[in-house]
């Protein structure tokens, strides 16, 4: 199921990111036009353009049954390309060097769980839901939400500590340039870590990511494990909720990201008061 969805996601994605460029054509035709490969929009664009006829192919595949060995092989080389396209966002955000929040440092590793972890959900969203709708059984159907609750614990567990080290990297208000001269972060990290922790978007930072994206999927996982037994009447609904918590909270947490972009880094020096001389 999730092998024909991916696609259409793609394409989904390739369309807002297109449109919302200044000439979408260039977007549409991108080896005519993307040629700055220092650019991580250029290279982003490539990423995108290489996996969508791979993830074709992954569908095609699943659809006339082929070979079980050589679909697994595509899918475990499609990984890293796909992986890579999750990276290269936090990449290109972080690139722009003028706001605090958009961290070279932690930025892409985040989007990078965050995109693994959700794109895990929204496979186990898809899979609960096509084999509720047609009615169909699986007699391994709770191994695999087991297999799939440990992986989720695991990526929950390691974006709770990159958000972690991400906020007190901006509030111990890091340096601008490090011992060579060389640029590492934005002025203003203190400021970005207030706005977010405390400011406008403190309850989406606080209620959405670390409660509905992090915290109460981890705590329904726990549910899962040690209260097996119990809710197995339940389990289907328990994981829905988890896996649309879990979604849910990976939106939020790229709002809260674009939206962390209106605050740019202050000036390290006032502005000139004085008056400029109209005449010689």
């Amino acid at each position: 199921v999730v092998a024909f969805i991916v696609p259409l996601a793609l394409v989904l994605a390739g369309l807002f990111i297109t449109f919302h460029l200044g000439k979408p054509e260039r977007g549409m035709f991108f080896p005519l036009y993307f040629t700055n490969f220092n650019s991580w929009m250029v290279i982003g664009g490539y990423s995108v353009g290489l996996a969508f006829p791979m993830i074709i192919a992954y569908a095609l595949l699943w659809y006339y049954k082929v070979n079980q060995t050589i679909r697994r092989l595509l899918g475990v080389v499609g990984i890293p390309l796909l992986g890579f396209v999750s990276l290269y966002t936090g990449l290109l955000l972080s690139g722009a060097k003028f706001v605090p929040l958009w961290s070279q440092q932690y930025l892409p590793y985040l989007f990078l769980n965050s995109g693994i972890l959700t794109g895990l959900a929204a496979a186990g969203l898809a899979f609960l839901l096509f084999h509720t709708f047609v009615k169909t059984e699986l007699d391994d159907m709770s191994r695999i939400l087991q297999i799939v609750g440990y992986a989720i614990l695991a990526l929950i567990v390691v974006e709770g500590l990159e958000l972690y080290l991400f906020m007190n990297h901006l509030a111990l208000n890091p340096e601008k340039l490090d011992e060579t001269g060389k640029f590492i972060n934005p002025n203003g990290g203190a400021l970005a870590y207030e706005y977010v922790t405390q400011g406008v978007l403190a309850p989406w930072f606080w209620w959405g990511i670390v409660g509905m994206g992090l915290t109460f999927p981890l705590i329904l996982t726990f549910i899962e494990m040690i209260f097996d037994k119990i809710i197995r009447p339940y389990v289907n609904w328990v994981a829905g909720v988890k896996f649309a918590s879990i979604l849910a909270g990976g939106i939020i947490l790229r709002f809260v990201i674009v939206w962390g972009g209106d605050l740019k880094a202050p000036l390290v020096f006032p502005p000139a008061l004085f008056q400029l001389p109209l005449s010689g």
